[in-house]
């Protein structure tokens, strides 16, 4: 390993090229705000009027999804899982019957996706993607959402063209943090572990990586997000449109 500094920030690289990038997707390459504070809050109402539960518990779910709390936010870090599972903490407090909230809240923020705004996390996000495919890299997407709201977001953007794979959250295979699907990955495309960079704007990206024992990029719009990730890697960019630069040096 080597130290190089990149625009500005000090980057840990290997000393092999980076064949194949695994991105996360909400916050690095789709902003978060637009799509997940909408459709939170539309699934949370869905929720309520589900169950015949009092309206006035609807900014303490929102809360239980931590709506509020950047990238430390359990719906921007966790699974739908975790967030009925935060949900169900909640309404029992209240004295609500409320087991087994997962399929309920899979099926809440499924049916409330059309109220997100898909809005790409930087400027030409395309030419990005075409540039590193024009290099020869294989490009890949893991996230914990679902396959219908990722597949959504992919066709908005119009990038799904550009990955080789789309790994998704199905409740059945292990999600990140744990390192699954970088496993799936180098069986099937025969890389090294240091020939794959993680890209993600969260904890749970980095840890991914961590288990991995694969290098990662933090990706951070604002000072709090960026002191977080400088915590788990040396490389932490505003946005993925810096990507090139750091890979230019690799």
């Amino acid at each position: 390993m080597r130290n190089r500094t990149v625009n500005g920030f000090a980057a840990e690289v290997n000393d092999i090229s980076i064949r194949g990038i695994i991105f996360d997707k909400d916050g690095t390459l789709i902003k978060f705000d637009d799509f997940w504070r909408p459709v939170t809050e539309q699934a949370v109402t869905y929720i309520i009027r589900r169950l015949n539960v009092s309206e006035n518990i609807k900014n303490e779910l929102m809360a239980a999804a931590g709506i509020d709390e950047g990238i430390n936010g359990l719906i921007c870090r966790g699974t739908y899982a975790q967030v009925a599972a935060s949900f169900e903490s909640v309404l029992k407090k209240h004295g609500e019957a409320a087991d087994k909230l997962d399929a309920l809240t899979f099926e809440a923020f499924e049916s409330s996706r059309e109220c997100g705004k898909v809005v790409a996390a930087c400027e030409n996000i395309k030419g990005l993607l075409e540039e590193l495919k024009r290099r020869g890299m294989s490009i890949f997407l893991v996230t914990t959402d679902c396959s219908e709201i990722t597949e959504k977001c992919l066709d908005e953007l119009g990038i799904k063209e550009y990955f080789d794979e789309v790994y998704t959250d199905d409740g059945v295979l292990p999600s990140k943090p744990d390192p699954y699907y970088i496993n799936e990955i180098i069986k099937k495309y025969g890389f090294n572990r240091n020939e794959l960079l993680m890209v993600g704007d969260t904890v749970t990206d980095m840890e991914f990586a961590k288990n991995g024992k694969i290098s990662a990029v933090g990706v951070a719009g604002d000072c709090d997000g960026r002191r977080v990730l400088e915590n788990y890697t040396g490389a932490v960019v505003g946005n993925i449109s810096q990507l090139t630069k750091l890979l230019d040096v690799l």
